[in-house]
C-alpha cells in the first residue's frame, strides 16, 4: 500500500486521545504521520508547508467549528488533500459530510476503516466494532515529539472502557445512543468491556518516560461493568507494582454503593481522588437528565463511604437547565452539595447541548434556543441555552464561585449577593484560575502547588 503523508490536527488543552489511537492505526499501515497543534497561530499554514496527502480531525463538539475552519483553510491551499473527520461529534453528526470541506466521516471506532480511507472511499464510513482487545497502542511518541507542550502536561489521559452503562439525556456517549447506532450486542462486547490489563500497563509505561504526575482515568464510571470485581483487583495490583502513578477516576453513587469493600481497598494506594457526578438535586431535574435512579440520600451515602476509605472526593454538577428558574434550580443543587460533601472541592459546569442527544430534543420541544455567546467550552461558565442576560450572568457566576460556596459553606444570602456581581475579564480569569488551583491542590497537595504555574503556562486558558 502506498505510503502517504498524513497530518493529524489536535485541538484543546487536553490530550486528543481519540486522535492518538488513529495515529496508532495509521502507523500499523506504515503511513507517515505528523501531529499539529491547532492551539498555535498559523496552524493551517504550517500544515500546508508539510504538504500532506490526508488531514485527519477528531474534534469534540466544542472544537468542531474551529476544525472545520482550519480544514477549509488548508483545502484552499491544497485542493487535492483529503480530509477525514472522526470522533464523538462526527459519530453523532455524520451529516457533516455534506460540508464541501469534509471528504470522509468515520462513524464509530477507527479500527477497520483505515484501509477504506487509504483506498479512496469517500462519504460516511461506519466501522464495525469488535472487542477492546483490538485497540492499538496510541501514537504518543509521535504526538509528544510533534506537540511538546502536551508531553509536559502533568496529567495524561487513559481509559479501560470505551463506553458508558448509563443513559443520561445530555450525553452523546449514552448507552441509548450507542445501542441505536451499533446494537445491544456490540454495546456490551465492545463499549462495556475492559481492555486487557497488559495493554493498559504497556501504554502507561510509555507515559512514565514523560513529565507525568497524575493519570486522569476517563472511564465514565470506573466502578461499572460486569467484570468489575475481578478486573479491578488485577489491574490495581499490576498498576501499583509496575506504574505507581496516582489516578483520578470517576463514578456514580449507584456504582459506588454497589461495589465491594475489596475493590475500594484495592484502589486506595493508587487513586488520589474520585469524581462523583451529582449533576442535579431536584427529582424533576434528575428525571430531566434521565438519572431518576439517583437521589440525595444515595449521593450522601456514597460520599461518606468514599471518605471512610480515605479518598479525596470531587463532586460535580450541571447548571443552566431548561427549567422555569434555572438560577434557583442551580442554587438548590449547590446547597445540596454543601450537605452531601461539606468542605469538598467541587466542579460546576453549565449544561451543554450536544447534537443528537435526548436533551437537544427536550430543549427544542420546550422552546429553548441556543445561546450564540456560548463557545461550547464549559470552563467559561457561559450556558448553552439562551436565557435573559441577567440569568446568563448569574449562571456563569455560579459556575465560577461554586467551589468557594461549597468548600467554605457560604450561606444562601451571600450566594445570591455574589452571583449578581459584574466581573470584568481579569476577575473572571482570576476566578477560573483559583478554582483550577483548588482542584489541583486538592488532589496533589504540596506537589500540586509546586506544579500549578507550570500547568497554566502550557494551557490556552478559556475563561
Amino acid at each position: 500500500m502506498k505510503k502517504n503523508r498524513i497530518a493529524l490536527i489536535a485541538f484543546g488543552n487536553e490530550e486528543s486521545y481519540g486522535l492518538l489511537f488513529v495515529g496508532g492505526e495509521l502507523l500499523n499501515f506504515n503511513q507517515e504521520i505528523k501531529f499539529f497543534d491547532a492551539e498555535l497561530e498559523g496552524v493551517s499554514k504550517t500544515v500546508c508547508e508539510w504538504k500532506p496527502d490526508f488531514i485527519f480531525f477528531s474534534p469534540m463538539t466544542t472544537f468542531f467549528p474551529g476544525a472545520k475552519h482550519v480544514c477549509g483553510e488548508i483545502k484552499k491551499q491544497l485542493p487535492d488533500v483529503i480530509s477525514v473527520f472522526g470522533g464523538h461529534h462526527a459519530t453523532s453528526c455524520p451529516n457533516i459530510s455534506d460540508f464541501p470541506e469534509i471528504d470522509i466521516v468515520v462513524v464509530g471506532p477507527v479500527k477497520g476503516t483505515i484501509e477504506l480511507i487509504l483506498k479512496g472511499t469517500k462519504g460516511v464510513i461506519k466501522s464495525d466494532p469488535t472487542t477492546p482487545d483490538d485497540l492499538t497502542m496510541p501514537a504518543r511518541k509521535a504526538y509528544f515529539t510533534d506537540i511538546p507542550r502536551m508531553a509536559k502536561r502533568y496529567r495524561k489521559i487513559m481509559l479501560s472502557m470505551l463506553g458508558c452503562p448509563w443513559n443520561c439525556s445530555y450525553c452523546s456517549s449514552s448507552s441509548g445512543s450507542v445501542k441505536k447506532l451499533f446494537g445491544e450486542d456490540v454495546h456490551k462486547k465492545y463499549f462495556l468491556s475492559r481492555r486487557p490489563v497488559s495493554h493498559i500497563i504497556d501504554e502507561a509505561r510509555e507515559l512514565k518516560a514523560y513529565d507525568t504526575v497524575e493519570i486522569e482515568w476517563v472511564d465514565d464510571d470506573m466502578f461499572s461493568g460486569y467484570d468489575v470485581e475481578t478486573w479491578i483487583p488485577e489491574f490495581a495490583s499490576a498498576w501499583e507494582k509496575e506504574i505507581g502513578l496516582p489516578m483520578y477516576i470517576s463514578t456514580t453513587s449507584a456504582s459506588l454503593l454497589k461495589v465491594s469493600d475489596n475493590i475500594l481497598n484495592s484502589l486506595k494506594n493508587i487513586v488520589n481522588c474520585i469524581g462523583m457526578g451529582i449533576q442535579a438535586i431536584r427529582p424533576e431535574s434528575l428525571r430531566l437528565f434521565n438519572r431518576q435512579w439517583d437521589n440525595e440520600e444515595k449521593m450522601k451515602a456514597a460520599y461518606d463511604r468514599m471518605i471512610s476509605f480515605g479518598y479525596a472526593v470531587n463532586l460535580q454538577c450541571i447548571v443552566g437547565l431548561p427549567v422555569e428558574d434555572p438560577v434557583e434550580e442551580a442554587l438548590d443543587t449547590i446547597m445540596a452539595m454543601q450537605r452531601i460533601g461539606p468542605g469538598s472541592v467541587i466542579s460546576c459546569y453549565p449544561l451543554m447541548i450536544y447534537p443528537g442527544t435526548v436533551m437537544e430534543k427536550i430543549c427544542n420541544d420546550k422552546g429553548f434556543s441556543l445561546n450564540p455567546d456560548c463557545s461550547g467550552d464549559t470552563n467559561t461558565g457561559i450556558p448553552a441555552l439562551k436565557f435573559p442576560d441577567k440569568t446568563v450572568k448569574r449562571i456563569k457566576n455560579i459556575c465560577k464561585l461554586a467551589t468557594l460556596f461549597v468548600k467554605f459553606n457560604i450561606s444562601e444570602r451571600w450566594m445570591n449577593a455574589l452571583i449578581d456581581i459584574d466581573f470584568d475579564d481579569d476577575t473572571s480569569r482570576a476566578l477560573s484560575m483559583v478554582r483550577y488551583f483548588e482542584c489541583v491542590t486538592d488532589r496533589l497537595h504540596e506537589k500540586g502547588e509546586k506544579i500549578f504555574d507550570e500547568i497554566i503556562n502550557s494551557m490556552k486558558l478559556r475563561y
